[in-house]
């Protein structure tokens, strides 16, 4: 008997993906026998690749294109495999297509025999609850694999990455107490660049080695900021996903708006500020971890730079996890 083939979907970037290993953990366990596919993005790949979580990882290219030659493409992929259950954990409207690029007639005729959870309606597996749109993500993924018979969801865990990095440099000493400062823009924009200027010089101040990080970042908003506090590093746009989580563990805390790295450096075990306007809400995808201080106004731009140093060192000084840097 062949074994079963699972396919997820996770296409929404790190900040949904991180939140979500908790759950993909579980669908591991449930699944123990089983190939499970992710479908992703390019960022993710090669970090999701070293998950013990999937047999096998795909790059979704269709996302925010139109080309008809990469949606036949893709839907050849994913029919090719036959997949016993497909969980979608993005809920989008590229969630949609994907069912369709997958089941075309069937998801009309025959949709109440189709096994895919998520926020497609009227599916085997749709869980079916008003208030999922109310709900944190995390609480929303729980619900939905609970209908697929899957309980017991777990917290984000990151330790298996100290597996992973076989080498690891930076152009300061690791033992030194620094401080990571996430400047990639968040759903509303950007923290002012003379705002993580400030801090960055306030850290240096306090003895402490602010390090910038990042994945998207304007190169204006660096060179604004290592202008204003030559003592700051910059590691954006240089450090995989793996080498972020290898570093956070020996940071003293992080701050940043509302990105994946937040959701990272929290799951890590890391004291983290994150920064929110209205763009997005805390509540719904709020990150999630032992020593979490969310700071939020109407703009991110109202939010002093007083009050984040205040807060990352409240974090700083709370009780944390030991040892955050687990054994290899």
């Amino acid at each position: 008997m062949s074994a079963q083939r699972i396919l997820v979907i996770a296409t929404e970037g790190l900040e949904r993906f991180v939140p979500a290993l908790g759950a993909m953990a579980a669908l591991r366990a449930h699944h123990h026998g089983a190939v499970i596919v992710l479908l992703t993005t390019a960022l993710i790949a090669e970090f999701a690749e070293s998950a013990p979580y999937f047999n096998n990882v795909w790059v979704d290219k269709t996302i925010g294109t139109r080309s008809f030659y990469r949606l036949l493409a893709l839907r050849r992929q994913l029919r090719a495999e036959s997949f016993d259950r497909v969980y979608d954990f993005d809920g989008t409207d590229h969630s949609k297509t994907l069912f369709w690029l997958m089941y075309g007639r069937r998801g009309v005729f025959d949709r109440a025999r189709l096994p895919w959870s998520g926020a497609v309606p009227g599916t085997a597996l749709d869980h079916g609850d008003p208030r999922h749109t109310a709900m944190h993500i995390v609480d929303r993924w729980t619900a939905q694999l609970r209908t697929a018979d899957i309980h017991g969801v777990l917290r984000t865990d990151v330790s298996w990455v100290a597996r992973q990095v076989k080498s690891f440099a930076v152009p300061f000493r690791m033992g030194e107490t620094f401080v990571l400062i996430s400047v990639e823009p968040g759903p509303g924009g950007q923290w002012p660049t003379e705002n993580y200027a400030d801090l960055a010089r306030m850290l240096d101040l306090d003895g402490k080695r602010p390090v910038l990080v990042g994945f998207a970042v304007p190169a204006a908003t660096v060179t604004g900021i290592l202008e204003r506090c030559p003592a700051a590093i910059d590691l954006t746009r240089v450090t995989s996903v793996s080498d972020l989580i290898f570093l956070t563990w020996a940071a003293n805390a992080a701050v940043g708006p509302d990105t994946g790295i937040m959701h990272l450096t929290a799951a890590a075990g890391c004291p983290t500020v994150a920064l929110f306007d209205t763009a997005s809400d805390p509540t719904l995808v709020g990150p999630r971890g032992d020593v979490v201080t969310i700071l939020r106004r109407a703009r991110l731009a109202d939010i002093p730079v007083g009050e984040v140093a205040t807060a990352l060192q409240r974090g700083r000084a709370a009780p944390k996890r030991s040892p955050r840097l687990p054994l290899a």
